[in-house]
């Protein structure tokens, strides 16, 4: 088994499902959107890439859909 690095141990990837809030990320996960694609039927067929988000080290994704600056959240489940 292979020697974790430094910045691993100092940083283990986490996603936590808070209270009532957002997904917490942390661990410098790279964030980016994935489109589902419909055949003619209307089924799902493939995947595409979309945007490739800039992300902070930790960063919260909202999971009530009220926020203004999805996919991170801003906060507006509080209100």
């Amino acid at each position: 088994m292979a020697a974790k690095s430094s910045r691993q141990r100092q940083n283990p990837v986490k996603i936590t499902v808070s209270e009532d809030g957002p997904y917490i990320v942390s661990g410098d996960i790279p964030l980016s959107e994935q489109i589902i694609v419909a055949d003619d039927a209307g089924f799902s067929a493939e995947w595409r890439k979309g945007e490739d988000y800039s992300h902070e080290e930790s960063y919260s994704l909202c999971r009530c859909g009220r926020s203004k600056a999805k996919p991170f959240c801003d906060g507006s489940h509080a209100n």
